[in-house]
């Protein structure tokens, strides 16, 4: 499943990209994930500007409840991984991928890769465009699972949205 996400902003893409870049943005983020999404916990494990690259890796825990259904086969540990991402100033674009944080013949169930470009736009604002796949190998409960995990990616994505603008202001 393909998807994207896009968010405007009423500042300049310097200050945003500024906030995207700020070791700030994961500590103003995570309590706001925890109240306005279904991640349990997150944890900042990378974080690393060195040659105009940002590399940094969170690793996220869900709480959702599993239907009685898919409880054989889904576990609440399934429910963990690691967002790889590297961003690049001079394009103003990172590459992201998730990685399971399951075992590995679990994890080839589930791949979701994209990427996210910060755009100037007229009257000093900026964009934000995500774009993605996300695919779970799951016969009996793909398109239903896919549909839930992507509601919840957007709910991600926009609480980070609302973080970077606050950020952004403070810049």
């Amino acid at each position: 499943m393909k998807f994207e996400v896009i968010h405007e902003f009423d500042i300049p893409v310097d200050a945003l990209e500024l906030a995207v870049l700020s070791p700030n943005l994961f500590n103003a983020l995570a309590p706001r994930l925890s109240s306005e999404t279904r991640i349990e916990s997150v944890e900042q494990r990378e974080h690393v500007l060195l040659n105009g690259k940002l590399v940094k890796c969170w690793s996220y825990r869900a709480n959702i409840r599993i239907p009685a259904f898919a409880a054989k086969y889904v576990t609440p540990d399934m429910c963990a991984w690691e967002e790889y991402s590297s961003y690049d100033l001079e394009t103003h674009t990172a590459a992201w991928r998730i990685k399971p944080s399951v075992k590995p013949e679990w994890a080839e169930l589930f791949e979701s890769t994209g990427t996210y470009v910060l755009e100037a736009r007229a009257g000093g604002r900026a964009l934000r465009r995500v774009e993605g796949t996300l695919e779970l190998r799951v016969p009996l409960v793909r398109a239903v699972a896919e549909r839930l995990i992507l509601g919840e990616v957007r709910k991600t994505f926009d609480a980070e949205a609302e973080t970077l603008r606050e950020l952004a202001t403070l810049v």
